[in-house]
């Protein structure tokens, strides 16, 4: 019996110093400020983004937009470590190295207690919340890209504001038929500074071919009038002697394209540029009669406002001074 009880008080020693140890190993890893930080990092690893918003906390605004907070929009986060540095009473501040869509990166963030596990293992919380806010305005269209992922702004030209994870690195641009953004890439380092991102739509190769074409075909329609002065036309011309013959019009130099935005939402435009018109006829002389041959090129200048009646289509009508 002497040694049942030798072998039962051994085997109560190791699971005492057992549960020591797992209590110490817990206690050092998994319940501190740089444990709960490494959880939470692991989660946006993964994609697991359910997990990361109930480590996050409640959202800093309601009136953001939570559009962000999806998987598809999430970065690869390829690598991470993790250092609790300073502890201001029972706030800590835990910095993070990372390595997000192959950029470098560094940021803090603040713990705080938030309960704990049988009484004796410590849970932590986010003392503010690892959602960034970005103040996003579409200008001149109404949706845009985060990721390659497309999104519809409640307003254009009006700021929006998303909520996003940090650490994150999201790319934000426009491409539709007609127009398009340039690519611009916002690192999400700390969720403490609010960005602000404007994405500029503006008329691609496709819009401007599209009203160059109606353009040509306005001013040819008007070098079709026999008439010296075409009706609706940005050009004319006054010959004091008398018409021989039908005015033949023909377009020597059309007005370049360049297509800007105008403050309505939908309506472009086209600035004011010269072109060229040449006209051919006979004129009979007033005074004595003589059949001359009238030739003559002159310049002229035409806007245009471009206006959107469909996804992707246009009307162009000319602005006529």
């Amino acid at each position: 019996m002497r040694g049942i009880w030798v072998r039962l008080a051994i085997a109560g020693g190791l699971l005492v110093v057992a549960f020591i140890a797992v209590f110490t190993i817990l206690n050092q890893t998994v319940y501190t400020p740089a444990g709960f930080i490494r959880n939470y990092l692991d989660a946006l690893a993964r994609h697991d983004v359910a997990a990361a918003l109930a480590m996050a906390g409640p959202t800093p605004t309601s009136s953001a937009h939570d559009d962000f907070l999806v998987p598809d929009l999430l970065g690869e986060l390829e690598s991470f470590s993790v250092a609790e540095t300073d502890a201001d009473g029972d706030v800590h501040t835990v910095a993070v190295e990372y390595r997000m869509d192959g950029r470098e990166g560094r940021t803090t963030f603040r713990v705080e207690p938030a309960g704990a596990v049988l009484g004796i293992f410590p849970t932590w919380g986010f003392a503010a919340s690892p959602l960034a806010r970005l103040e996003i305005t579409v200008a001149h269209a109404r949706d845009f890209t985060a990721n390659g992922i497309r999104f519809v702004a409640s307003v254009q030209d009006v700021p929006s504001t998303y909520l996003a994870f940090t650490p994150g690195v999201i790319a934000f641009g426009h491409d539709s038929t007609l127009l398009e953004a340039p690519t611009q890439t916002i690192v999400l380092g700390s969720p403490r500074f609010e960005r602000t991102v404007s994405i500029d739509a503006r008329a691609n190769a496709e819009f401007t071919a599209l009203v160059d074409e109606q353009v040509h075909a306005y001013l040819d329609d008007c070098a079709a009038q026999q008439r010296l002065f075409p009706v609706g036309c940005p050009f004319g011309q006054v010959i004091n002697d008398r018409l021989h013959s039908d005015p033949v019009w023909s377009i020597t130099a059309y007005p370049p394209v360049e297509i800007e935005p105008t403050p309505v939402p939908g309506e472009w435009r086209v600035p004011a540029t010269s072109g060229a018109v040449r006209l051919q006829a006979e004129v009979q002389s007033i005074a004595d009669g003589e059949i001359l041959p009238f030739d003559a090129e002159m310049a002229f200048s035409v806007g245009f406002v471009v206006t959107f009646v469909g996804a992707n289509e246009i009307v162009v009508t000319p602005e006529l001074g």
